[in-house]
C-alpha cells in the first residue's frame, strides 16, 4: 500500500485522526486523510470500512489485522472501546 506524505499508511493516518473522546463523520475523516496523502478514494473507503469493529462483513472481506473504530448509529466514527461499546454480533 502506498505511503502518505510523511511515510504513513492509511490506517496509521486514521489512527492519528480519530482521537479518544472524539467522534468524526466519514466526510471529516476523508478530508483529513487527503491532507496527508495522495491515495485513491477507493483505497480510503475500503480501508475505513475494514477498520470498523461493528461492521462484521468487513472482517471477512478484508481480514484486517486490527479493527479500532466503532461506527455509531448516527454515522459518526470513534475509537472502539470494549468497556463502552457492545460486542458485535456475528
Amino acid at each position: 500500500m502506498p505511503k502518505g506524505f510523511c511515510g504513513e499508511s492509511v490506517p496509521e493516518v486514521i489512527r492519528s485522526i480519530v482521537q479518544p473522546g472524539k467522534t468524526l463523520s466519514f466526510s471529516e475523516i476523508v478530508i483529513e486523510i487527503k491532507k496527508r496523502g495522495d491515495w485513491a478514494d477507493d483505497t480510503i473507503w475500503q480501508t475505513l470500512m475494514a477498520l470498523v469493529r461493528n461492521l462484521v462483513p468487513a472482517k471477512y472481506h478484508w481480514n484486517p489485522r486490527e479493527q479500532f473504530l466503532f461506527l455509531r448509529a448516527d454515522g459518526r466514527h470513534e475509537l472502539y472501546s470494549p468497556e463502552i461499546h457492545p460486542k458485535a454480533v456475528e
